[in-house]
């Protein structure tokens, strides 16, 4: 698996070397394949020249003084891009805050969504804003496998420019404290704290995951997903609005989640599966009087009644709730689908049910404008 370490950088360059230093040095060391440094101008332009010049730049020292895996084609400068495509020189104004965050987001989207990656998120570095946008953003796309950091550094190191990471032997490196004393290297602590974050992707539609929307549209889409459900069916249209979400659906699809909302409205308990050979009436009919609804006498109603005219089979069952399903799960995603899904209840006889309140569920218009918001 691909081990990337994502860096906030601006006038502190030096959380850069500290974090690594602290990341492979720790009883489960974390070498990373790649090493991704986002920035504006300011702070790309202080970790060219304090990280990245091949013979005095840290990072490279920090490399070569502990033979890390680490090749120049893998270290990568994120530059932060504003509205009209050129790099921000620095992040002061609102304007900037919004780009910035909308370029974090992006690259956390990026780096997450091959599932062959690991990612490890450092908070340290950068200004504070950008910080908490690399922390939200691993909060709505992280998997289990990512992680998020802070570096910790001795108090009497924590503001001194010169200090990139400890020396490996007494002597070897000194460097000058703000009030002029000099300091051996050596004997500096660097520690990594990792910081728990909430997992919200699995709740996330795919279009959020996959696609290009802003950090502001993220977050709202982000609070949408976890509002509570409301299902909408219209049988005349042949589509239904989960949530916010328009989707269309073929007749026995439709007919399938209609029958089990009829049900849940009705305040009637869970039914079970047919099983085996058997075929139960009562389920057909109260399906086919759905379908019947939805298609008319000439739309193949009488077909599908003769396919069950003897009843209902656990084939047909199963298959049109495992398409209904795949459908839902393809455009609000596996948590976004779960509250509408046709669910078994219990374990070694299950029985299935909407599970979704009556107060949740309308059968109503679902305009054609509500498709395209």
């Amino acid at each position: 698996m691909k081990r990337i370490l994502v860096c906030m950088t601006g006038l502190s360059p030096q959380v850069v070397t500290e974090t690594l230093y602290a990341l492979v040095t720790r009883k489960d060391p974390f070498y990373p394949d790649e090493i991704w440094l986002a920035s504006s101008i300011e702070g790309r332009d202080l970790a060219k020249k304090t990280l990245l010049e091949r013979e005095s730049g840290h990072l490279w020292r920090l490399v070569r003084d502990f033979s890390l895996p680490i090749l120049p084609k893998n270290i990568h400068l994120k530059p932060l891009l504003g509205r009209d495509g050129k790099i921000l020189p620095d992040i002061r104004t609102a304007r900037d805050n919004e780009d910035a965050a909308d370029g974090i987001l992006d690259l956390i989207r990026t780096l997450t969504a091959d599932p062959e990656t690991t990612v490890h998120v450092s908070l340290s570095g950068g200004r504070k804003t950008m910080s908490f946008y690399a922390g939200y953003a691993l909060s709505l796309f992280g998997r289990p496998q990512d992680r998020l950091s802070h570096v910790l550094v001795s108090p009497e190191f924590e503001f001194c420019h010169d200090f990139f990471y400890p020396a490996r032997t007494p002597g070897e490196k000194k460097v000058q404290s703000r009030s002029g004393e000099w300091m051996d290297t050596f004997g500096a602590k660097v520690t990594l704290a990792e910081i728990p974050f909430v997992h919200l992707r699995f709740a996330l539609p795919p279009d959020l995951l996959g696609g290009t929307v802003g950090f502001s549209e993220s977050v709202r889409l982000a609070q949408r997903a976890f509002q509570s459900p409301e299902l909408t069916i219209d049988l005349r249209q042949k589509r239904i609005r989960a949530g916010e979400k328009v989707i269309p659906l073929p007749p026995t699809q439709l007919a399938f989640l209609a029958w089990f909302a009829n049900r849940a409205l009705a305040g009637l308990p869970p039914i079970p599966c047919p099983k085996g050979g058997t075929k139960n009436e009562e389920y057909a009919q109260e399906y086919i009087r759905i379908y019947q609804s939805i298609v008319g006498e000439m739309g193949g109603a009488d077909r599908t009644r003769n396919n069950l005219a003897d009843g209902m089979e656990q084939e047909f069952f199963e298959q049109t709730a495992s398409k209904l399903h795949e459908k839902l799960t393809r455009v609000l995603g596996k948590g976004g689908a779960r509250p509408y899904r046709i669910e078994g209840i219990g374990t070694r006889y299950k029985t299935y049910a909407l599970t979704l309140s009556p107060g949740q569920i309308l059968f109503g218009t679902v305009s054609s404008e509500e498709e395209n918001r």
